[in-house]
């Protein structure tokens, strides 16, 4: 969103297409809005932002058998609520991974909630036991937690930066423009 100006316009113009509305009408929106892929992540950046946001995509999902919809959520509260349908993961085919840095991380423990958990080597991955998420496939093809390599901007000098450097430099690391247009390739609502 920050590199690309037609990406931020495109999340902004969406977010405010589905302000306002009712589950049903935003459902329709996202319906009408699906790509023809039979695997959909759910934002690339953001998040659902309020309850009848994340409820609508529970009604696409349900209506919509055949695809299978994948998230990263902060908004953990929001899962809670509909925790007696979604259980930890999600259903068969509306999988959520909870990722931490929210408000409320405490719930992730409290519920068990699957996680991708950010390593910055593959041996802190093999420490914890978890599998290494590559490309997204652990996200929507699994109930249970896995690892990602680190990623993304991270501060000068810090540890992170450090090991981000090491994970570039063995070719592991990072999103390259390619990989970037890739996961947008996939998105559908950008909010």
């Amino acid at each position: 969103e920050a590199l690309y100006r037609n990406v931020r316009e495109n999340r902004w113009f969406n977010f405010e297409l589905l302000k306002g509305k009712t589950i049903e009408e935003m459902a329709e929106l996202i319906e009408a809005s699906l790509p023809k892929q039979d695997i959909v992540r759910i934002h690339v950046g953001g998040d659902f932002f309020n309850q009848n946001y994340f409820d609508a995509w529970i009604l696409v999902s349900e209506r919509n058998p055949d695809k299978t919809f994948y998230a990263y959520t902060k908004s953990l509260p929001l899962w809670i609520n509909r925790f007696e349908t979604l259980g930890s993961a999600g259903t068969a085919n509306f999988k959520l991974t909870a990722s931490r840095g929210g408000k409320r991380d405490d719930l992730i423990g409290e519920f068990d909630l699957k996680e991708a958990v950010v390593v910055f080597t593959e041996e802190q991955a093999e420490e914890k036991g978890l599998a290494i998420d590559h490309d997204d496939t652990l996200a929507y093809t699994q109930d249970k937690s896995f690892a990602l390599l680190l990623h993304g901007a991270q501060p000068a000098g810090s540890e992170a930066s450090k090991a981000l450097q090491v994970l570039k430099k063995k070719g592991k690391g990072g999103y390259s423009k390619k990989k970037v247009q890739k996961v947008l390739d996939k998105e559908v609502v950008n909010v």
